[in-house]
């Protein structure tokens, strides 16, 4: 701004509703407003698509998941991933526990949540992270083998690529839940992309 450049300033999303309202705001700023209302469309309608399946799934039948982050406090209530849990009809354990994303999980807690199902990391910072010693700490931990997920061997490894995105692709994560949970009748490919740009 103090050499004259214009500022867009877009805010972190915590809600699937705000990263629509940051594609508006770009779209306005770029002068695309069409193409702008062509994503949040097309949000919409992916959206709309999971929850008539999801709407199918009677409430006693709706799972509960844990995501195990390498971001340790990321994942309880008022964050992306929280929204993406309910529209994916599933439980989110650490918001259902009370805690909010910015808040770490203890093991103790953990236990107490006793998820059906834990979503468990796959990146390594390119070989720089050893996440199967992460993984390790929990799967083998004494303390932890008597919930639920792990005595079922309910561990899932949803594509990070989609569970952790905040562009307009994030509609591919709602359903990557939904997948993990259950089952193919909401299996995608790889590389999902929402665009509007003209072929």
């Amino acid at each position: 701004r103090d050499l004259g450049i214009k500022v867009v300033v877009c805010h972190g999303a915590k809600s699937i509703d705000e990263v629509k309202d940051n594609i508006r705001l770009l779209a306005q700023a770029a002068g695309e407003e069409e193409r702008g209302r062509s994503l949040v469309e097309q949000m919409d309608k992916k959206l709309a698509d999971i929850r008539q399946k999801t709407a199918q799934i009677p409430e006693q039948e709706r799972k509960s998941v844990v995501l195990i982050s390498v971001m340790s406090t990321y994942g309880g209530s008022g964050c992306t991933f929280d929204d993406a849990c309910r529209l994916a009809g599933v439980v989110n354990g650490r918001a259902a526990a009370g805690l909010a994303s910015g808040q770490p999980m203890s093991k103790e807690q953990l236990v107490r949540i006793d998820p059906d199902i834990l979503f468990l990391p796959t990146y390594t910072n390119h070989g720089t992270f050893d996440v199967d010693a992460f993984r390790r700490s929990y799967l083998e931990d004494p303390s932890l083998q008597q919930m639920k997920a792990i005595r079922s061997q309910a561990l899932k490894e949803p594509r990070e690529s989609y569970i952790y995105n905040d562009s307009q692709d994030v509609v591919f994560g709602v359903q990557e839940i939904a997948y993990m949970a259950y089952g193919d009748s909401f299996s995608q490919p790889d590389g999902q992309h929402l665009t509007a740009v003209q072929p």
